[in-house]
């Protein structure tokens, strides 16, 4: 048994019907793809789930962080802030959504729009059975084509030709020639990003969820008017802060060799 499951927790092969994005198909449906504006800002905050109930929250700190919005500090990055799979939690989410619940069984739509609006989003949830697959390519090329908006969707891996399970991960590309749509899975120990037909995408998304018994969907996330916007560091001020810095570091250097100096001085005066 043992043995099975270390077999098992391999990254495994995506079934014949995905366009793995690494691979030379996979590159030029990224390159035909016309609707790909939220391409980079995701790869640029690219996150591995940390948990294997954490695909929701791991795909919602992507988002959260390529939005222009004012993350939390981070005690281990001080000074530096960021949203992590942890302190999305500080916000204390609506339905006490917590890491110890989300660790039981991942995040259900409502669950996961109520951290992201927490966090200072806004989230808009549709169920795939109250929608159509047009509706949903429809709503492709509209979210991909704004670079402040985000797209993410919760599916049933088995209905792509995967191993069973629920899942989430954002979107990042639709190539209407194809009709593919890049899927940027957080389980990245589990499978890679690949491209999928956006019908088998829709039916592995109007399945239900046990756990709310309602169907899956997406979920279509922006800044909340609310927020506060990130900070940045003025370009004058960051090159100030870097001479500043360069300062410190003579000063310090200086007073050590200097210090070293006098010690040595001292040490011979006594010899």
């Amino acid at each position: 048994m043992t043995f099975l499951m270390l077999v098992l927790a391999q990254m495994q092969p995506l079934p014949a019907t995905l366009v793995p994005f690494d691979s030379d198909e996979g590159h030029k449906l990224l390159a035909s793809a016309a609707h790909k504006a939220d391409f980079f800002p995701l790869v640029s905050h690219f996150t591995t789930q940390k948990t294997t109930a954490f695909c929701g929250v791991a795909s919602s700190v992507m988002v959260l962080d390529s939005l222009d919005i004012d993350p939390p500090p981070v005690p281990d990055w001080a000074p530096f802030k960021a949203f992590t799979q942890d302190n999305v939690f500080d916000s204390k989410p609506e339905g006490g959504i917590d890491a110890a619940h989300v660790a039981k069984g991942g995040l259900t739509i409502e669950q996961l729009g109520a951290l992201l609006t927490a966090n200072g989003a806004q989230a808009k949830p549709v169920f795939a059975d109250q929608s159509t697959v047009d509706a949903f390519r429809a709503q492709l090329k509209r979210n991909l084509d704004d670079p402040k908006d985000f797209l993410l969707i919760d599916f049933n891996r088995s209905e792509l030709g995967q191993d069973m399970g629920a899942h989430w991960s954002p979107v990042a590309a639709y190539d209407e020639a194809s009709d593919r749509v890049l899927v940027l899975d957080v389980a990245r120990v589990r499978y890679p990003p690949y491209w999928a037909s956006v019908d088998a995408t829709f039916k592995a998304m109007n399945t239900t969820d046990l756990d709310s018994g309602k169907s899956r969907g997406w979920v279509v996330v922006t800044k909340a008017p609310s927020a506060l916007a990130r900070g940045t560091v003025p370009p004058l001020a960051h090159r100030l802060f870097k001479y500043a810095g360069g300062v410190g570091f003579g000063l310090f250097a200086f007073g050590a060799l200097v210090g070293s100096l006098l010690t040595r001085w001292r040490m011979r005066k006594k010899a």
